[in-house]
């Protein structure tokens, strides 16, 4: 069974971004309803860690392996590509997984594309949280994420995804969400969404296993 490791999985390799300001926002709330009702014992606990593109595991570029699609590869080992087998092993240990991205184009980010293409099986029943932010909240790529998680890699998917509309001076202007200051008062507004959540997503997560097709 995976431990109690969730990946937060950045889709934007954008340094100057947004994406880590929203990311310590996200975690902390997210730890907090998580871990609410354990013993303090880190063991209990679940653990958040942040998938960065531009950092090991990743970068893992676009899939070039045509000898075996993803979905015919049950053993790791098969796997060609070291970087796509130690990919592979991460997130087969992670418990769940909460997506955090851009849209771009109106749609998912290529990178993160990529991220899930190169795996099949490990995500198979692994339950996510799609959390998109742009200037109209992202709802396109929301949309498109939904329909290759849950339909394509047969992940469950909490049902409400969060929607985070920026404000055009985090867009267009030099305004950042922070990483280590108090985060700015427009996502205040979310905070209660995403709280429920986080709840959804730990009832998934103490579902029962589904038998996995072969």
């Amino acid at each position: 069974m995976p431990d109690k490791t969730i990946a937060l999985m950045l889709g934007s390799a954008r340094t100057s971004g947004n994406a880590r300001g929203l990311a310590a926002w996200l975690t902390s709330i997210l730890d907090k309803q998580l871990n609410a009702n354990t013993s303090g014992d880190s063991h209990d606990a679940f653990h958040i860690v942040l998938v960065d593109p531009t950092k090991s595991p990743h970068p893992l570029g676009p899939v070039v392996d045509g000898v075996r699609m993803p979905a015919m590869i049950r053993d790791p080992a098969l796997y060609s590509s070291p970087a796509v087998r130690e990919w592979s092993a991460f997130i087969s240990s992670c418990s769940a997984v909460v997506v955090l991205t851009p849209q771009y184009n109106w749609g998912v980010p290529g990178e993160l594309k990529n991220s899930f293409d190169h795996l099949y099986w490990e995500w198979r029943d692994k339950p996510v949280l799609i959390v998109t932010y742009g200037g109209h909240g992202g709802s396109k790529c929301a949309a498109q994420l939904k329909d290759i998680l849950e339909g394509g890699l047969k992940m469950p998917v909490v049902e409400q995804p969060i929607l985070i509309t920026l404000p055009v001076e985090y867009i267009r202007a030099d305004h950042r969400v922070p990483t280590d200051a108090p985060p700015p008062d427009f996502l205040q507004s979310y905070q209660e969404a995403v709280e429920n959540a986080a709840q959804e997503l730990k009832q998934l997560l103490s579902a029962p296993a589904k038998a996995v097709e072969h």
